[in-house]
């Protein structure tokens, strides 16, 4: 469901509250879209046409996703400005978007009384795109095509896991590839913290698989994961070598 579908399900009254304030703009095919370098720091909804988001990594543009009308662009950034990577949004075709700056964001979601529902799209906007941010710089999700990715992703399931909770049990069988949205967890060995991995690590890649874990995975505090079904891992391995020649080269040393 695109940020614009979720606006349409609010009351019409409250979706006045998010296209009153701002205006229309155009770009052409190939054009940047300014960003914070530029001097906006506010939030775009594509109305027409398509726009490429990069990720800029140790001064690389990283291809993340194509998105299409009624995705809305600059919302993670917008939110949760200290977030890394920051990212760049160039027009795939000519485009009409409608942008809303960030003085007039902040005074709807913070001084309206009816802005809750539109606060509450923008933080599911936001935790959304920053997976789709965390998935395509990982390493091995930059192996797979982005359809590929995507379809991954929405075959996932979300995992909320309170502080110090088992996520992989030693010599247990483990059926998931788990992905870090948020948090850390723990690898124990003999009672011993051995290693700890955090938001947009992976962990399980090779007990997944098949094989007897050798230590104990726990949350270090509140820890949110997305956990890959051998099944699904398994598809995409058939599908791409590259991703399949990578997630042999994760883990092995400890799992």
């Amino acid at each position: 469901m695109t940020f614009l579908n979720q606006l349409q399900n609010l009351p019409e009254a409250t979706q006045q509250l998010f296209f009153e304030t701002g205006s229309e703009k155009s770009y052409a095919a190939g054009a940047w879209l300014p960003g914070a370098d530029a001097g906006f720091k506010g939030i775009r909804l594509i109305q027409e046409g398509k726009v490429n988001v990069f990720a800029s990594v140790d001064g690389d543009h990283i291809p993340v996703y194509c998105y299409g009308p009624g995705e809305a662009l600059g919302i993670r950034s917008f939110l949760r400005p200290e977030n890394i990577p920051p990212v760049k949004w160039q027009a795939a075709s000519d485009c009409v978007v409608y942008e809303l700056d960030a003085k007039d964001a902040r005074v709807l979601l913070s001084d309206h009384p009816d802005a809750g529902p539109i606060r509450e799209i923008f933080e599911l906007s936001a935790h959304l795109r920053d997976l789709d941010i965390l998935l395509a710089v990982h390493p091995l999700f930059q192996t797979l095509p982005e359809e590929a990715r995507r379809e991954l992703f929405l075959d996932a399931e979300p995992i909320a896991l309170t502080p110090k909770q088992m996520l992989i049990e030693k010599g247990k069988s483990n059926e998931s590839l788990f992905f870090i949205c948020h948090g850390g967890v723990d690898i124990v060995k003999d009672g011993k913290i051995i290693a700890h991995r955090q938001a947009g690590e992976i962990i399980g890649e090779v007990s997944s698989l098949g094989f007897a874990p050798t230590a104990d995975v726990r949350s270090s505090g509140w820890t949110h994961v997305l956990a890959f079904s051998r099944e699904s891992i398994l598809a995409a391995c058939e599908k791409n070598k590259a991703f399949s020649a990578k997630l042999s080269s994760f883990g092995f040393g400890i799992f």
